[in-house]
């Protein structure tokens, strides 16, 4: 009996011991020190190698991640979870991965940056059975583009490796982004959620949507295609651009976003009140070009990280028996407009259309503060220009010769993967994360719920099965959608895939569009509240028996009115046929997915809560900070900082939570008696 008391009570005392280590290990992480480095150790995470604190490790053609964390720890462990990281640099909240381990740098004590390797990797899950899968991304195309056709054909002999994939499987005609912003957008497809369903903490705040590019993903999220493929046994490549994280993009997005019910003062002889700068005005740029395709290019660093992912492609994933999953995100196609001589020269000048624009006084009311806080209302001395029909060929027939590059980065990939003899086991899908207005409504950018803005082209492609001739499917799908396809192309168990998808899979539209349509819906939706707009808005595409439609509302759907387009009669959306009885099933299609007056609302509030967080961040200073040289809208707000900043503090003031700011008319604000 004494035995067995005493076992009690030394078990008893080893448990209160264990308790304490678990509780002081989640507390905080704690650091060890080994030889010339610092482990640091959580509960939850395996250690990583440290170097010594100020000694950062400069890896820039290493880069596979930049994500936002809350703490070293979580950095070490993010790096630890990726199969591909095997460093790590952190520094102010942000986790910069590398795939190997590169060179240390002494950095200034005001950056307070810390270097490691990843700690131990898991043991890899068995090889899939699943296809390869090569995801590309393109910036800011108009989902018109790729269309066998579009203007006059200009691009019909310069896309030849977009057409051979279209030819040899589905072209998506009416696909949409889900938030034609890049971060929303992106933060979107690769979770596989709707914008409003992404809900996080930031800065202290519950955010409930990426709302605009400063939100995003949080960094400790797990779910992400290329997550969900790694753990599947998949190979996985992910490189160039991804930007799905929040925390990201220039204090000038964050500024803008946040006071879009900002009545500032502005006035359109003057230019407005421009929060983009120039772009808009711009003849875009021409560069000297070569003899080859990434002969000079101007975007050279696509071309670097194509190269990269390709030589992966052929000597790596070739050699290894899992499938694998090559992504890559360019920036090509992306604002300001800029090429070389070499692609310019593709595109026939004759054959582009140039948009007509109408008087401004017949704009919509947030089309028109759309055009004026995109810089694409010119002041009466740059008004000729502007207005120019020859400057707005111009920059289509850049904006086309960026898309013409791109289809030769396509044909790299095209390339790269019949080189390793899986050509005849590979799944294609090449999309854009929104488009760009060009020149359309008068405005450039992206944004809003104009085509232009929120429709994007995709092409899905499976090598197993090739299609004998292209289909041009034309019901609406969208960019949440290739999630689950995805999924559903790698045999994914369902065990391991998100329990919540948005989207639909599109892999039966491949089998049987026909007899797929109707059972996919027959809508979707799209959304945005960030920068370069003055209200929420919220938009549904419907295709019906005789048509398709495009309904917007915008903020509660009460302080200005809806627009509703036939996107069949009128595609480029320039007679707004609104009235209820008619709009009332996209009504009831689109709050069936989102409660929109609700969300708009919350967004309000969300705004004044971040705008005042940086307040509160920025100290007293920030009646200066707010219109610092370095911001795009600082030349507006120079024109009358007394009624600048007295704008700001009636939107603060204002305690009307039932509606927003409706969009404001006239050429002049505030109105003159």
């Amino acid at each position: 009996a004494n035995r067995i008391t005493q076992q009690l009570k030394i078990m008893a005392r080893l448990a209160v011991c264990l308790l304490a280590l678990a509780v002081c290990a989640q507390a905080a992480p704690s650091t060890l020190r080994r030889g010339g480095y610092t482990q640091v150790v959580t509960a939850s995470a395996p250690v990583c190698d440290q170097v010594p604190q100020y000694h950062c490790f400069q890896n820039p053609h290493a880069v596979i991640g930049n994500e936002h964390v809350a703490s070293l720890a979580d950095c070490c462990q993010l790096c630890t979870s990726s199969v591909h990281c095997m460093s790590w640099t952190y520094s102010n909240g942000w986790c910069k991965m590398y795939s190997d381990v590169g060179p240390t740098k002494s950095v200034a004590k005001t950056d307070p940056c810390v270097s490691g390797n990843s700690g131990p990797k898991p043991p890899p899950p068995p090889p899939s059975k699943g296809p390869n899968v090569v995801f590309l991304v393109v910036e800011s195309t108009d989902g018109a583009t790729w269309t066998p056709g579009y203007q006059n054909g200009v691009l019909d002999n310069n896309l030849p490796n977009i057409r051979k994939l279209q030819h040899m499987g589905v072209a998506f005609e009416r696909h949409y982004a889900n938030a034609p912003v890049c971060c929303p957008s992106r933060a979107s497809f690769w979770s596989g959620r709707l914008p409003h369903h992404i809900r996080h903490m930031h800065n202290g705040i519950q955010v409930n949507g990426v709302w605009n590019n400063y939100e995003g993903l949080p960094g400790n999220y797990s779910n992400r295609i290329d997550q969900v493929l790694d753990r599947a046994g998949y190979n996985v490549m992910v490189s160039g651009k991804t930007d799905w994280s929040s925390g990201g993009h220039s204090l000038n997005v964050r500024l803008n976003s946040w006071t879009m019910s900002v009545a500032f003062p502005y006035n359109f002889s003057k230019g407005g009140w421009n929060d983009e700068g120039g772009t808009c005005g711009s003849n875009g740029t021409v560069k000297d070009g070569g003899e080859a395709p990434a002969d000079k290019s101007t975007h050279s660093g696509d071309w670097a990280t194509l190269n990269k992912t390709t030589a992966w492609i052929t000597e790596t994933a070739a050699k290894d028996p899992r499938p694998f999953f090559a992504f890559q995100g360019m920036n090509i196609v992306h604002p300001p407009y800029v090429t070389n001589s070499y692609w310019f020269n593709k595109i026939d000048p004759t054959k582009i259309e140039v948009p007509e624009w109408p008087k401004l006084e017949d704009l919509h009311p947030c089309d028109l503060q759309s055009s004026n806080l995109k810089g694409c209302i010119p002041s009466a001395e740059t008004s000729e220009h502007f207005y120019s029909v020859d400057r707005r060929r111009r920059i289509r027939r850049i904006y086309l010769a960026m898309i013409a590059e791109f289809d030769a980065m396509v044909g790299a990939y095209m390339d790269a993967v019949k080189k390793t003899g899986r050509w005849d086991n590979t799944v294609w899908i090449v999309t854009s994360d929104h488009g760009d207005m060009q020149m359309a409504h008068q405005q450039h950018y992206k944004m809003v719920p104009k085509d232009p803005s929120a429709s994007v082209p995709m092409v899905v492609a499976d090598a197993r099965n090739p299609r004998t001739s292209m289909l041009e499917y034309k019901s609406p799908t969208q960019l949440i959608d290739v999630f689950p396809t995805i999924m559903d192309f790698a045999e994914v168990p369902a065990s391991l895939r998100p329990s919540v998808l948005d989207g639909q899979s599109l892999v039966p539209v491949l089998k049987d569009a026909a007899a797929t349509a109707p059972t996919l819906p027959n809508f979707v939706v799209s959304m945005f509240a960030g920068c370069n707009i003055a209200m929420p808005w919220f938009a549904v595409v419907m295709k019906t028996e005789t048509t398709t439609q495009k309904l917007i509302q915008w903020g509660t759907g009460k302080e200005v009115e809806p627009q509703l387009f036939d996107l069949i009669k009128d595609p480029g959306e320039k007679n707004n046929i609104y009235d209820a009885t008619t709009a009332a099933p996209l009504e009831k299609a689109l709050r069936s997915i989102v409660d929109y007056p609700t969300v708009a609302l919350d967004i309000g509030k969300y705004n004044k809560e971040s705008f005042r967080w940086w307040m509160n961040s920025t100290g007293p200073s920030w009646t200066e900070a707010i219109h610092a040289n370095d911001l795009r809208w600082t030349s507006s707000w120079n024109q009358n900082p007394e009624g600048s900043l007295k704008a700001v503090y009636a939107w603060l003031n204002d305690t009307n939570t039932t509606a927003l700011p409706p969009c404001r008319t006239g050429s002049v604000w505030p109105p003159t008696e």
